[in-house]
């Protein structure tokens, strides 16, 4: 359902109003959904339950500012006065949905739920609402509509040959920027294209599609993304972690983390966050045989993943087989008669891991006639590895305005100091989470697309990770007053980027346009010229600068976690 502006094509936009006659009832729902969430997560020693729930709606007397807000320019192609008054609901709305998030958190604190149920819970109607707004007023971008059209063609059509869909632009009914183009990497035989795309997303998403097209979709994917952050959130209460750091971790996945901006989009990422942080609450547990199950399932999503599975796989390999066999586990082998228990571990992963692998093998054979997914992508293994973009990749996953994880989220510099308290700390889930992201990080260094997709995308699937990597810097830091304000501030940058951001969604659906937005903005207010400072590293146009900024906040990074690591020693 698009209820608000409705792109025709890249700079041209109707404006519908016939969603206004719903409004009261939509109004009435949300209050009493609101009431009915507080009610389960609030505790009772709060008081009546009305009065800050109305408090979270006072931003809607911000509409009695639409005069002013319609005077203002914005940059073209969006000074028009319904884009104005899109823009004025969207920061209203997003702004209630923050207040009221963060007034469910500050009543349940210690008295309400496990913080994994609490954040889950939250994450639900944070997420659910910012998908509502968003996949209502934004269309879709970069491979979404893609995505999408595999889905019609299995709902409709029970096959994933797309060349009829593209031909009876099927794809109309839910991307409105014109010709939707094939793009070039897709298999073609005998007239039947089908897409380069992983099927992983298109199936996840396949349900909710049926039942409510796009918004259906988009919804399934705001539920993954509750569901990735209580995941992660219980990994750290399974590996003994409890109290204030987790809550505050915990707040900082909801509030600033590419969970929120990432939530509504359809793509391979969130679905790997979510196997990621079942991953690791698996081999807390030692389930081995479902952990190679997940593992095996991340090649699903995307090839991309085999960077993450690769070392999440010799890590657990590792695991096992330096565990030493207790008696009781020997004595159960005997009686059973089965294998030592260190080969048994090892096959059950393997086995868990086989069953997806195969299947996906064969879905290849049998759609592209070949074995592995660089087949089917007509793409060589050494692309994915070009010497010559290491450095543009190692600063650029990092700095980069349009993919750049500590540039919308400067919070999660932290991750490079918990990750060193966790790797000194010798156990088992901080070898994995550490050994995995650093092998994630300098391999996709190299990666050739990056800086050609928004935000920090290709760090959404290790989300999990980096807040398990974030929670020890957190507890450490809990009585450090300087570095408790330094955190504080970069998680208030965090949640500002990812407030303004979802607020105003076509500012993150076009290539660079809101980041350089928001430095324009801040740089406006500081008589400096940042979007300068901070371009893109991508080759057309990455400068020197680029790498003094990017080298200056990896050795305050390397510097902050030093000073941390001498202070714990002594």
């Amino acid at each position: 359902m698009n209820f608000a502006i409705l792109p025709d094509s890249h700079t041209n936009f109707s404006l519908s109003f016939q969603f206004l006659w719903v409004l009261p009832f939509v109004g009435s729902l949300l209050l009493f959904l609101e009431w009915a969430l507080a009610k389960k997560l609030l505790p009772k020693k709060v008081g009546p339950f009305w009065k800050p729930i109305l408090l979270t709606h006072l931003p809607w007397l911000g509409l009695l500012a639409a005069p002013w807000v319609l005077s203002l320019h914005l940059p073209a192609p969006h000074d028009f006065p319904e884009r104005k008054l899109e823009v004025l609901f969207g920061v209203l709305w997003l702004t209630h949905l923050f207040l009221f998030a963060r007034l469910l958190l500050a009543g349940s604190y210690k008295t309400g739920p496990k913080d994994s149920t609490l954040f889950g819970s939250v994450g639900l109607f944070l997420f659910l609402g910012a998908t509502l707004w968003t996949a209502s007023v934004c269309d879709l971008s970069g491979d979404e509509p893609h995505y999408l059209l595999m889905a019609y063609s299995l709902a409709h059509d029970g096959d994933l040959d797309l060349a009829n869909n593209y031909a009876n632009h099927d794809y109309e009914k839910f991307y409105h920027r014109g010709v939707l183009e094939p793009q070039g990497l897709e298999h073609v035989i005998e007239g039947r294209r089908y897409s380069h795309h992983p099927l992983g997303p298109a199936l996840l998403v396949l349900p909710g599609f049926v039942l409510a097209g796009r918004l259906g979709a988009a919804l399934t994917m705001a539920l993954l993304a509750a569901l990735a952050l209580f995941l992660s959130l219980r990994v750290l209460e399974e590996s003994g972690a409890k109290g204030w750091p987790v809550h505050a971790t915990g707040i900082i996945g909801l509030f600033s983390s590419p969970l929120l901006l990432f939530s509504g989009l359809v793509f391979p990422e969130i679905p790997t966050a979510v196997l990621v942080a079942l991953g690791m609450l698996l081999f807390l547990k030692k389930r081995w045989n479902w952990l190679g199950l997940t593992l095996g399932l991340m090649l699903w999503m995307h090839n991309r993943n085999a960077l993450i599975l690769i070392p999440f796989g010799l890590v657990t390999l590792w695991e096992i087989l330096k565990e030493k066999d207790s008696p009781r586990r020997r004595e159960d082998a005997k009686k059973n008669k089965i294998p030592k228990t260190k080969f048994r571990d090892i096959l059950n992963l393997a086995v868990g891991f086989a069953i997806p692998v195969a299947l996906l093998s064969l879905y290849f054979r049998v759609l592209y006639g070949v074995w592995t997914p660089l087949g089917a992508h007509n793409e060589p293994f050494t692309s994915l590895f070009r010497l010559d973009h290491f450095w543009n990749g190692f600063f650029g996953l990092l700095l980069d305005q349009e993919c750049g994880l500590w540039f919308h989220f400067p919070a999660f510099g932290l991750a490079v100091t918990g990750g060193a308290l966790l790797w000194m700390g010798k156990k088992p889930l901080g070898r994995l989470v550490v050994a995995t992201s650093l092998f994630f990080y300098l391999f996709m260094s190299f990666y050739e697309n990056l800086g050609l997709t928004p935000a920090a995308r290709y760090w959404v699937g290790l989300t999990p990770m980096l807040l398990v990597m974030i929670h020890p810097a957190v507890e450490d830091l809990k009585n450090d007053g300087w570095g408790k304000r330094l955190a504080l501030l970069s998680v208030a940058v965090g949640v500002l980027v990812d407030w303004l951001l979802a607020a105003v969604p076509w500012m993150r659906y076009n290539k660079l346009e809101g980041e350089n937005m928001i430095l324009k903005i801040a740089g406006g207010f500081l008589h400096l010229p940042l979007a300068s400072w901070e371009p893109a590293f991508q080759a057309p146009v990455v400068a020197w600068q680029s790498y003094v900024v990017g080298a200056f906040w990896v050795l305050v990074s390397v510097g902050f976690t030093a000073w941390v690591a001498k202070r714990k020693t002594h």
